[in-house]
């Protein structure tokens, strides 16, 4: 089983677990934010490299919301969970293009941290003109609550059945990139990650075989 993979199923994982807390105690923006995630990691699960930007989007707005003091300290572990994916995947997106790939982690990584800055700015005049909006000290929904974490039990199941996670199935990454500034020409690039992912490993322990020969 793959970093990548156990990394997006670990940020699936954990954005649940905050997507339930955060209806429990009507923390809507922190259920939007839950839900921007697991989307991300679930697309970049089906192969889609916008998903992995979007997961780390996600995740960069829980530690900053913790930084300005609008979140309590366990929102740094979700954004360190939910940017596993990017870290990893970084190194394959480099090969294709190192510019597009630094642009990609600074343009999420800010929308990300302003977004929770914004909020911050306006939750009080959002929740005066919306109160129903306004957290709560209790944890309510009660029935709606077990209605989802039933929905996300069956849908992790089908999934898991699905793409068969245990199967070593590889994940891909089709994009158009634009390869080589000469040619000028774009061509349809698919980013093995898994395979990458592998090659890596074998790069990283070829120095200890070497060590080891006479």
């Amino acid at each position: 089983m793959r970093r990548l993979q156990l990394s997006l199923v670990a940020a699936q994982l954990v954005g649940a677990a905050t997507l339930l807390r955060s209806v429990a105690y009507d923390r809507w923006i922190t259920v939007l934010a839950a839900a921007l995630l697991i989307v991300g990691a679930t697309a970049a699960r089906r192969g889609r490299s916008w998903g992995v930007g979007l997961a780390l989007g996600a995740a960069a707005s829980f530690p900053v919301a913790w930084a300005i003091g609008i979140a309590p300290p366990w929102f740094c572990l979700v954004g360190i969970v939910g940017a596993l994916p990017f870290a990893i995947a970084s190194r394959a997106f480099a090969r294709f293009d190192k510019g597009a790939t630094a642009l990609l982690a600074v343009l999420a990584a800010s929308t990300g941290a302003i977004s929770a800055i914004a909020w911050k700015e306006y939750a009080w005049s959002f929740f005066t003109t919306f109160p129903i909006s306004q957290p709560s000290l209790e944890a309510q929904h009660g029935v709606a609550l077990a209605s989802l974490a039933t929905l996300v039990v069956v849908a992790g199941v089908l999934a898991r059945g699905k793409h068969g996670l245990a199967g070593g199935q590889r994940v891909r990454v089709a994009e158009q990139l634009r390869v080589g500034e000469s040619t000028g020409r774009e061509k349809d690039a698919t980013l093995d990650l898994d395979l990458l992912d592998a090659e890596d490993d074998a790069n990283s322990t070829a120095p200890q075989r070497r060590s080891r020969l006479p």
